[in-house]
C-alpha cells in the first residue's frame, strides 16, 4: 500500500499567490506600455483627422466667389481651436484670391510634440500635415484653365512624371 504525505490545507494556495505576484510584476509594465501607446496613437490619429477637416472646410469657404484668404484661415483656425490644438499653421495658396483663381490649396500643419498628451522622444520635431486642393466656383472657362495644374499636382502626389 502506498503512503501519501498529507499536506496542510492552504499551503499550495500560499505558494501560488507568490507566483501570481511575480507574474503580475512582469506583465504590468508591458500592459502599461501598450496602454499608453494606444492612447498616444489615438491622439495622433485625432490630430490627423482634425487637420484634414480644418483644411477641407477652409478650402470650401475659400472656393466661393468673393471669399478671401483671411476668411479661409479663420475657418481653419476656428476648427483647430475648438479641438484645443496649439501652435498650428494654416497656409492658403494663392495668397490673393481673384475671379481668375482656378483652384485653392489649403495646408494645415499641427506639431505633434505640442499637441500630444504623453509626448515621447520619438515625436520631437514631427508634425501632422494635411493639404486640400479644390476647384473654385468660377466660370467654366476659368475652371478649365485649372484642370491641367490639378492633374499635374495629382500626378506629383502619386509619384508619376508629368508634362504641362
Amino acid at each position: 500500500m502506498k503512503k501519501t504525505a498529507l499536506r496542510p490545507r492552504g499551503s499550495r494556495k500560499r505558494s501560488r499567490q507568490g507566483a501570481a505576484l511575480v507574474e503580475f510584476a512582469i506583465v504590468l509594465p508591458v500592459m502599461m506600455l501598450f496602454f499608453t501607446a494606444m492612447i498616444e496613437i489615438s491622439r495622433i490619429l485625432m490630430l490627423q483627422h482634425t487637420a484634414d477637416t480644418a483644411a477641407y472646410e477652409a478650402a470650401r469657404s475659400a472656393m466661393v466667389p468673393g471669399a478671401t484668404v483671411s476668411e479661409a484661415e479663420l475657418e481653419a483656425q476656428i476648427l483647430l481651436d475648438a479641438a484645443g490644438l496649439v501652435a498650428t499653421q494654416v497656409t492658403v495658396s494663392p495668397s490673393v484670391i481673384t475671379e481668375e483663381t482656378a483652384f485653392i490649396t489649403v495646408r494645415v500643419e499641427v506639431p505633434v510634440e505640442e499637441n500630444c498628451w504623453i509626448t515621447p522622444d520619438q515625436f520631437t520635431n514631427s508634425a501632422v500635415v494635411s493639404e486640400v486642393t479644390l476647384l473654385t466656383e468660377r466660370s467654366p472657362i476659368v475652371r478649365l484653365t485649372g484642370i491641367p495644374e490639378l492633374k499635374a499636382k495629382k500626378s506629383k502626389l502619386k509619384g508619376e512624371k508629368t508634362e504641362l
